[in-house]
């Protein structure tokens, strides 16, 4: 048996699958952007963090592991945060990840723009991907610490 095909099923079909291993084409475009606050031992470090959250849509991940955290860090800053932040972003490779590695987990709460309940993420900043530009322009990835069960 024949099914007929026209050339607009051809583009269809052309155009869902993503290229093998594309990490660009494989992440969600739902992303949903905030703002929020940084804390650390319940201490303010950050009254203004740019978040972005979104959704990693390849196969094989758990929950936690989808979710895609970045964040932007602007002024005030707290002295040893941006001590910190500054020391990530002068390191490159292994020393980058031992650096992100001795940096305590922060914790940031998003707010809810139509006054609704606050988000609360607790994670690690992992080494950024530019590190040209100043501190507020550089996006950092937050990787998400598994709650204490």
């Amino acid at each position: 048996m024949r099914f007929p095909i026209d050339v607009s099923t051809l583009i269809l079909i052309a155009g869902s699958e993503p290229a093998g291993g594309d990490l660009a084409s494989a992440v969600a475009t739902m992303q949903r952007r905030g703002l929020a606050r940084a804390y650390r031992t319940g201490r303010l470090v950050c009254g203004w963090v740019q978040v972005t959250i979104g959704d990693d849509e390849r196969l094989g991940l758990t929950q936690q592991e989808r979710q895609l955290v970045r964040v932007r860090f602007h002024e005030p800053l707290d002295d040893g945060l941006r001590s910190e932040l500054t020391q990530l972003i002068a390191r490159r490779g292994a020393a980058a990840r031992r650096a992100a590695e001795r940096i305590d987990p922060i914790e940031i709460v998003v707010d809810d723009p139509q006054g609704g309940a606050r988000e609360r993420i607790i994670g690690r900043v992992e080494p950024p991907q530019m590190r040209h530009g100043r501190l507020r322009d550089i996006e950092f990835a937050l990787r998400k610490l598994e709650p204490a069960r």
